[in-house]
């Protein structure tokens, strides 16, 4: 007789953290040695930039003082970006070129707001509030924090998964973090909604790079208007290769991100849409999809 999951109930869904330990296993050998030096290199460098922070007043007060002018939505933003660039940087063949395109990531950090985003998450990795007094001294917190973290046993250790761990943990983060932040937000345009939750306009970056394509008369399947032959007016979607006039995809990429025709998925604007677009290719990946 077949064992049976609670009475002939499903098996339950595998947590975020399963799910990407399944996507990893189905990259190849010959990937994972180079991922795991390239994650600790930069977590070595994210360290880095930390203890400038911390060693230098005028550096913390600045990163501080533009946390603390930030409303609540900009800074649940500033983390859900963060924690993305761990995803993209433990599944780098989850951007469209794949390798070293993820850099290019339109959600990708800089200075001075990843400053701002390592203090945050420095925060949050630290503060008790049962521990801590009231004002809070956030440079003591942060560096009695950090203190610990190196001296326990995953900051001493060097072996692969100390430098595949906290990008793991901080990808898993990241969708649950976007379902929390899609839960507590009404979508603007229903019509945009795709599989229960909002898809939201493709990314700018993303439109930009659309080519130019030949029309062959065919109708446009947004105004139903016949394409006319030559390169004038109409382009392709990628990945799908579908062709539009210029004016209809303009307008209909502002609302939403996923081709008319097929449905596919081009990156979204919006960090918590464009995180539940990765999350469904780190799941393909997971079943071996690619």
């Amino acid at each position: 007789m077949e064992a049976s999951h609670g009475h002939g109930q499903p098996p339950p869904a595998p947590s975020s953290s399963e799910t990407l330990m399944a996507a990893l296993l189905n990259v190849p050998a010959a990937r994972l040695h180079p991922l795991v030096r390239a994650l600790a290199a930069d977590a070595r460098r994210l360290r880095c930039r930390l203890a400038v922070l911390l060693l230098s007043p005028p550096h913390f007060a600045r990163a501080l003082a533009r946390l603390r002018s930030m409303p609540l939505p900009a800074k649940a933003t500033l983390l859900g970006r963060v924690l993305l660039r761990s995803l993209l940087l433990l599944l780098p063949e989850l951007c469209p070129g794949g390798g070293d395109d993820y850099r290019r990531h339109h959600l990708l950090l800089q200075q001075p707001d990843l400053d701002a985003a390592l203090l945050l998450l420095a925060m949050c990795d630290s503060y008790s509030p049962a521990a801590s007094p009231s004002p809070v001294d956030w440079r003591a917190v942060i560096v009695d924090g950090v203190v610990a973290s190196a001296l326990s046993v995953s900051g001493l250790g060097a072996t692969p998964w100390a430098a595949l761990a906290p990008y793991v943990d901080a990808a898993a983060k990241c969708r649950r973090f976007a379902d929390v932040v899609a839960s507590s937000s009404a979508p603007v345009d229903r019509g945009a909604a795709k599989d229960g939750g909002w898809s939201g306009a493709a990314s700018h970056a993303a439109v930009l790079a659309l080519p130019a394509a030949a029309g062959d008369g065919a109708p446009c399947a947004i105004c139903r208007e016949a394409m006319a032959p030559g390169r004038r007016g109409v382009c392709a979607l990628r990945p799908c290769g579908h062709r539009f006039h210029w004016r209809c995809a303009l307008r209909w990429l502002a609302r939403r991100n996923t081709c008319p025709c097929c449905r596919a998925e081009l990156p979204a604007q919006d960090a918590a849409a464009e995180t539940r677009r990765l999350w469904r290719a780190v799941e393909r990946t997971a079943r071996g999809g690619g």
